[in-house]
C-alpha cells in the first residue's frame, strides 16, 4: 500500500505541473482523504482517490468528479455538475450523482434513465453568499429524481439539505465550520434533524523548499446517528 501510494503522489506532481502551463478556465484536481464523508455520511471506510475535471470561467463551472476507494467491490460514483453564478451573491446548479459497483465485470448501465431503476440521482441547488465582508455561505439541496426514491412504492423521497459554512483566511490557514440539516424524512434521517457538524483547517504542507500542497483537515459529527469522524484531505490541482 505503501509503495502505491507514493507511486499515485509522485503522478500527481506530474499533473499539477503539466496544469499550470494549461488554459486557466481548464482544471484538473485530485484528492486523496483517509476517508470519504460527505454531509455527515461516510461512503468508504479506506482511503480514497478523489479525481475531477473542468472548466471554470467564474460564470459557468462544468464539472465531472469521481471518488473510488483503496479496497475491492466497494461503493464508487461519478457526479456531473454544471453551475452557474448567477449573480455575485447566487450561485445555482444541478448534480447528476451515478453510483456504480466498480468491480471487475461489473456493469455500470450509465444509460439506465428509468426513474424507477436509474442509479442516477439528479440534485438542484442554490448557494447564497449574504455578504462580501462576512464570508458565510448558505446551501440549498433537493434530490428531486432519481436513485433517492422509497423502497416500496419508489416515490421519491424529495430529500432535501440546508447548509451554513463559514470559511476565514488567517495568514496561512483557513478555518471552516460548517452546520447541516434536514427539513424532514428521507435519505439523511428519518425525520427533521441536524445531521452534519463540523470543524476544519486547510493549510499549505510544503514538499520540499519550492513546492507544496493543500492539506485539510475536518472534525464532522452527525448528531441524528451520532457518528463522529475526523478526516484529513491533501489536493494537487
Amino acid at each position: 500500500m505503501r509503495k502505491i501510494f507514493i507511486v499515485i503522489v509522485a503522478n500527481l506532481l506530474f499533473i499539477n505541473v503539466y496544469a499550470q502551463t494549461a488554459d486557466s478556465c481548464f482544471y484538473v484536481q485530485i484528492d486523496l482523504a483517509n476517508r470519504w464523508i460527505w454531509r455527515g455520511v461516510s461512503y468508504s471506510e479506506t482511503p480514497v482517490i478523489q479525481p475531477s475535471l473542468g472548466y471554470d470561467n467564474d460564470k459557468l463551472n462544468i464539472l465531472i468528479w469521481g471518488s473510488y476507494p483503496f479496497e475491492r467491490r466497494a461503493y464508487s460514483e461519478i457526479d456531473f455538475t454544471i453551475e452557474y453564478q448567477l449573480t455575485k451573491k447566487l450561485k445555482l446548479g444541478i448534480t447528476d450523482f451515478f453510483a456504480i459497483n466498480d468491480s471487475a465485470g461489473a456493469k455500470h448501465e450509465f444509460f439506465n434513465m428509468e426513474r424507477k431503476t436509474t442509479a442516477h440521482m439528479l440534485d438542484a441547488y442554490a448557494v447564497f453568499t449574504p455578504s462580501e465582508k462576512i464570508p458565510i455561505a448558505l446551501l440549498y439541496s433537493l434530490w428531486f429524481w432519481g436513485a433517492d426514491r422509497k423502497e416500496t412504492t419508489k416515490e421519491q423521497n424529495m430529500s432535501s439539505y440546508i447548509e451554513v459554512r463559514y470559511d476565514k483566511s488567517y495568514n496561512h490557514f483557513i478555518a471552516s465550520a460548517f452546520a447541516g440539516m434536514t427539513l424532514g424524512e428521507g435519505y439523511y434521517a428519518s425525520r427533521m434533524a441536524i445531521v452534519n457538524l463540523g470543524i476544519g483547517l486547510s493549510k499549505p504542507v510544503a514538499l520540499g523548499k519550492s513546492f507544496s500542497i493543500p492539506a485539510k483537515v475536518e472534525f464532522i459529527l452527525n448528531p441524528e446517528n451520532q457518528n463522529v469522524y475526523i478526516n484529513a484531505i491533501i489536493t494537487i490541482k
